[in-house]
């Protein structure tokens, strides 16, 4: 009997955890669906890359919206059987709280066991691939970020005006370029024509120009000097994008956080980043954890709510969440806090609050006490 009641219990969470899970990753998901049209249409990038791009794209999203529908499904989950007093007759069959409670830990250990694969390896691995993957495209369509007759300011530092782009190969004709990548040094060049290529030998972006003229001036705007020329090559970065071998912190293996975090000095942000995603790897999918155990109390709660309820808690907590993770890593990367502890701050504060609210479901009490029931009224009724 207690092995069917627990393949119900799972069951029971299952089903919201999975169309919660499917739910978040696209509503997640459809925000970048409008720069990735732009990328086929405007950019002419092909299908196979978007494609790609795609499955790169899910490791990263999965790290936040699996344990958001974690939280969702067993709240739910726990709401639809307390409201049908299935719960109550599960305990007056004789089962105890924490049998009720091992097919519960059982999914969120799994739940938790998945975002710690996707932090330590998914992630990582699917940032590097996409990194790959663009690089790889620019080395093959470097023509990708202009477009004619458009200021484009797809290029640091740098504002392009193609008159026409023709050819399957990008060839560009009436140029004009503002360079102000070196602020003391501004200057503008105008050419007929030009093309933009990958350089294998210099690793970068040229932008190789014919027949126009270089105008600089000086800082105070009272001389300028003007050089004609044939051809000059011009090197850009497209997207911002580093196109050689190195790797940021949340593209790294732990192996190689490891070795950055030797490599680097201590108290500098560069530092501070690897440290904080070193721990932040781990503390994710204890987080994760603590929000599937927070979910329980809320689902079993002796004040019976809906679904819609359940759905806005769930949310609401995963908010409360993220954003105390985002401020204790921005105050970690910045030094304000110790950047080791930092990540597991938000854990802390929810395992007082997973402790606490444990504590009063096992006794069967209300999760706000009653000297405190004016909470849970909306603003205007609270008394003043």
């Amino acid at each position: 009997m207690s092995r069917i009641l627990s393949r119900y219990l799972i069951l029971e969470i299952l089903h919201p955890f999975a169309v919660s899970l499917l739910g978040f990753t696209i509503i997640v998901f459809s925000g970048r669906v409008v720069r990735l049209a732009e990328m086929i249409v405007v950019r002419g990038v092909g299908f196979t890359e978007i494609v790609r791009a795609c499955f790169y794209l899910l490791p990263y999203l999965l790290v936040f919206t699996l344990p958001m529908a974690a939280t969702v499904g067993i709240i739910l989950g726990l709401i639809r059987l307390s409201v049908d007093m299935e719960i109550i007759a599960m305990k007056s069959s004789g089962l105890s709280f924490s049998q009720l409670m091992r097919p519960v830990l059982a999914f969120a250990l799994a739940a938790s066991a998945a975002t710690l694969f996707l932090t330590v390896y998914g992630a990582p691995w699917a940032r590097h691939q996409t990194q790959l993957l663009l690089t790889d495209v620019v080395k093959r369509r470097a023509d990708l970020g202009i477009q004619e007759q458009t200021f484009n300011k797809d290029f640091p530092g740098l504002m392009i005006y193609v008159h026409k782009v023709a050819g399957p190969r990008g060839e560009m004709d009436g140029i004009f370029i503002y360079d102000k990548r070196d602020r003391e040094n501004p200057h503008t060049i105008y050419a007929k024509y030009g093309k933009l290529d990958y350089d294998q030998g210099q690793e970068a972006l040229v932008l190789q120009l014919n027949e126009g003229r270089v105008i600089r001036w000086s800082p105070d705007a009272h001389r300028q000097q003007t050089v004609e020329f044939k051809n000059y090559k011009l090197p850009v970065n497209l997207f911002d994008l580093n196109l050689k071998e190195s790797k940021s912190e949340k593209e790294m293996t732990l192996a190689e956080l490891v070795q950055s975090f030797g490599s680097t000095k201590p108290g500098t942000q560069e530092h501070n980043r690897v440290r904080v995603e070193l721990n932040q790897r781990f503390a994710m999918p204890i987080g994760a954890f603590l929000l599937c155990l927070l979910a329980v109390p809320l689902g079993m709660s002796p004040e019976q709510h809906g679904r819609v309820w359940g759905l806005i808690m769930g949310l609401a907590v995963f908010l409360i969440y993220y954003v105390i993770f985002t401020a204790s890593w921005r105050l970690g990367v910045q030094g304000r806090l110790n950047p080791a502890l930092a990540p597991w701050l938000p854990n802390l504060l929810f395992l007082i609050l997973v402790a606490y609210f444990w504590r009063r479901t096992t006794k069967e009490l209300a999760l706000v006490p009653s000297s405190l029931h004016f909470l849970r009224l909306p603003f205007w009724k609270r008394p003043r």
